[in-house]
């Protein structure tokens, strides 16, 4: 009766906004897009103010603004950001009805007088949400990094976020498990983000326009995930002029073409990894051997304004990462003549292939609507020609995604902003994960696990007093396998307790239905994501989330915050190792978790120099029940027993500093240095002498003693990344070849332990003597000192 009661008031308020905002437009509302006037892109918090009235407004992520109940006759409307000329455009605002009034402004490079706020005092002033940290593209190309900048390496620099390897560009946020993240480029869910295991983001820097990062306690408007939001804006290519750039370094290669279009624009972008041919051309390889592996990914985007209060755009992104290995062998006769050859072969394959069909229109000046129709797919294939293998290994998985979905803003009035929304998906899981004798997961041909969820949200952006924001939602979503039905209530306030200080707080429920499981004795490098779909078995895995925070304006670009976070797992999943050899019915273990910290973020991102200071302390837990008898403490109201235990991402202190100056016209110069205290490990204490028959005889074999999961630490991880770069030109072509040098210092970080499987032995007269049982270890560290060299052109 409840649940049907939300339901019903939840479509009410959805049809009664939009009837409203299709009939009620009051007199003098001013409205229009804030662009850039060399590209044609919009612009986010620009203050739009119209002079002599006291009443203006910022544009939104889309570059919109609305302007209501502005006195009619003729008036001067001024648009102003830092780092672009102010401009002042005089309309006649009627006093029925509505105008529209576009900015388009001009790049300034010299500083503007005091009184033009920057975007990030807008965002200061603005912003609700105490996890939310907006990226540039700027930002991210010039953090130092490994053969090219990347997107998620950048997000792990931030506060709350722990990378667990160099190897790695998985997130694992506040306690999260990397796919507890919910990742959209343009709208759609991107299922497996990475390249080469997790070394790199599917993301190009190339074409992104921007990327929002919410840490925790993420607003309504998201769902189906229970830790944190990426989401990835592209570019939409430039309106103006024919535009390329590109960057060539040692190990890759990027081309981006953009221009204008009849009413729009266009953009390609498109890179591809060259690791096989540059190893074959140094001669790396022989022996009739080939180095493996290469990607690639193409990102394209077409915009056309059906009018001008309606745009359409198409993207796409098809990306692969390919692992092919040949191995030839030449059989010769006793005379040494070849009488043959053999070839084997193993293969490789897989990637992320995405459309998104977009509709944005302004059904009236106060009415925003953005329409999605997006199709999304991820498949991994594995295959070889040899027989040993083929009995060892069988792996295969795709996930078909297909959503239709729709976000309204209806800016109700000075103090209230509305957005609601609705989405329904539809999916398909096609998984089977088998390791000899070992399986997991199932779910393929007339196995394949189909299900479809939809949900529907409201939320509202209050300014309850001039000094108190307060931003309240809630999410419903039903899906269909298993039948579940949620509702996850979310609110945010912010509290101005002085013109710079902010008291920010936020908490909200959420679940999350389908996951990924890597075991963690396995889990080094992401291969693959491995997408499990809950079902009647378990329930969804949900989160509570409880942040709180102060944020101070200290001027000159200086932006410094103190959060504190608390996140409760009553219910979470962890992977059945035993796998169904042993367990014929359970393919996962139920347990629970937290994780809570404080994070100190300093960010200063106007002038020369810019970047950020970051510390986080943090502690995760989980206590997960065993799949076998053991000695741990039984339970007794369930008969289960369980661990508690830190996860391999439990890092307790990390400190980042990431910094970049600008000398002037030709040189930029960056640093990047990383602190970070060891993750757990579980290691090998000691052998046992294990007995067994075979063939009438007693034999015996040795097998390791570990200690208890998780109960020592890796050493402490440091890092010193540098970059500098020189600008030039060559009639309208300008480059920047650049040098970096990953790990400076050359400090040998411990990516993992490698024990000796043999005790200590010595031989006398005839007889084999243990004179030894203690492991001896040998740590395999991560990337060495690693200099890279490459250019930029653009033209």
């Amino acid at each position: 009766m409840r649940r049907n009661w939300v339901c019903s008031w939840l479509v009410c308020l959805v049809v009664g906004s939009f009837v409203f905002g299709l009939s009620a437009v009051r007199a003098g509302t001013l409205r229009g897009f804030v662009r850039d006037s060399s590209n044609g892109e919009t612009i986010s918090y620009v203050q739009v103010t119209v002079l002599g009235t006291g009443r203006g407004d910022v544009s939104d992520e889309h570059g919109y603004y609305v302007i209501p109940n502005v006195p009619g006759g003729l008036r001067t409307v001024r648009a102003t950001m830092m780092g672009y000329v102010p401009v002042d455009t005089t309309v006649q605002v009627p006093e029925h009805g509505g105008v529209t009034l576009n900015f388009e402004l001009k790049r300034r490079a010299i500083r503007l007088p005091a009184v033009v706020k920057t975007a990030e005092r807008e965002r200061f002033e603005q912003e609700v949400l105490p996890s939310a940290i907006r990226f540039s593209p700027q930002e991210i190309q010039a953090v130092p990094a490994v053969v090219e900048p990347d997107v998620f390496r950048s997000l792990q620099l931030l506060p709350g976020v722990v990378s667990r390897t160099d190897f790695s560009s998985a997130l694992y946020v506040r306690g999260g498990d990397p796919s507890e993240n919910l990742v959209l480029l343009d709208g759609v869910r991107i299922y497996n983000p990475y390249h080469v295991g997790g070394v790199f983001s599917t993301f190009n820097p190339d074409a992104v326009k921007r990327v929002d990062f919410f840490t925790g306690a993420f607003p309504a408007q998201y769902g189906n995930a229970v830790s944190s939001v990426v989401s990835v804006v592209t570019k939409a290519g430039n309106n103006k002029r024919f535009q390329a750039s590109g960057n060539v370094s040692l190990l890759s290669s990027k081309l981006t073409l953009e221009g204008p279009l009849p009413h729009g624009s266009f953009l390609v972008s498109a890179r591809r990894t060259y690791f096989d041919l540059a190893a074959d051309m140094l001669g790396l390889t022989g022996g009739g051997q080939s180095f493996p592996y290469y990607f690639y990914d193409v990102v394209g985007k077409v915009s056309v304004d059906l009018s001008p209060d309606t745009r359409l755009t198409a993207s796409t992104y098809y990306g692969d990462d390919v692992l092919h290995f040949v191995s030839t062998s030449t059989t010769y006769d006793e005379s040494g003549r070849e009488v043959g050859t053999d070839q084997t072969w193993f293969d490789v394959r897989m990637g992320n292939f995405a459309t998104t069909l977009k509709l944005r229109t302004i059904l009236n000046p106060r009415l925003f609507i953005v329409a999605y129709l997006a199709s999304s797919r991820f498949r991994t294939k594995i295959a070889t020609n040899v027989e040993d293998l083929q009995d060892l290994i069988d792996a295969r998985d795709s996930i078909r995604d297909l959503t239709a979905r729709a976000d309204a803003t209806y800016f109700a009035s000075r103090r209230h902003q509305l957005r609601f929304g609705v989405e329904a998906t539809g999916l398909k899981f096609n998984l089977h994960l088998r390791v000899g004798p070992i399986e997991w997961l199932a779910y393929q041909g007339k196995g394949s696990r189909r299900t479809t969820f939809a949900s529907a949200y409201v939320q509202d952006n209050w300014q309850a007093t001039p000094l108190l924001n307060v931003q309240g939602g809630v999410r419903l979503t039903h899906y269909s396998l298993g039948s579940f039905s949620t509702l996850d209530p979310r609110v945010a306030l912010r509290y101005r307790l002085h013109e710079n200080l902010n008291l920010k707080l936020a908490t909200g429920y959420f679940h999350q239905f389908f996951y990924t499981f890597n075991p963690e004795d396995l889990d080094y490098v992401r291969f693959v994501d491995l997408w499990f779909p809950v079902d009647s078995r378990y329930q969804p895995i949900r989160a509570l989330h409880l942040n709180s925070g102060l944020e101070f304006w200290l001027g000159r670009g200086f932006l410094f915050s103190l959060e504190g976070y608390y996140k409760h797992y009553p219910y979470l999943l962890d992977l059945n190792e035993l796998g169904r050899a042993d367990v014929s019915s359970d393919d996962f273990l139920t347990g629970r978790g937290s994780a809570r910290g404080l994070e100190l973020f300093l960010r200063k991102r106007e002038g020369r120099v810019q970047g950020w200071l970051a510390y986080t302390l943090a502690r995760v837990t989980r206590t997960v029940e065993l799949p076998r008898p053991s000695s741990y403490v039984l339970n007794r109201d369930t008969g289960k027993q369980y661990l508690t235990y830190p996860p391999n991402y439990d890092r307790r202190h990390t400190l980042t500093l990431v910094a970049n100056y600008d000398a002037g016209r030709k040189w930029r110069f960056g640093v990047r240095f990383t602190y970070a205290s060891g993750l757990p490990e579980t290691p090998v204490i000691g052998w046992k002498e294990y007995y067994y028959f075979e063939g009438g005889e007693v034999r015996s074999r040795f097998r390791p003693v570990r200690a208890a999961k998780n109960s020592w630490r890796l050493p402490a991880y440091l890092r010193l990344d540098v970059s500098v770069t020189r600008r030039g030109h060559i009639g309208r072509v300008r480059f920047e070849p650049y040098l970096q040098i990953v790990n400076l210092t050359n400090h040998h970080n411990i990516f993992l332990y490698e024990y000796d499987l043999f005790p200590e032995q010595k031989y006398e007269n005839g007889y084999v003597y243990y004179t030894s049982f203690k492991p001896r270890r040998r740590g395999v560290i991560m990337f060495p000192i690693l200099p890279s060299l490459g250019v930029k052109f653009e033209f």
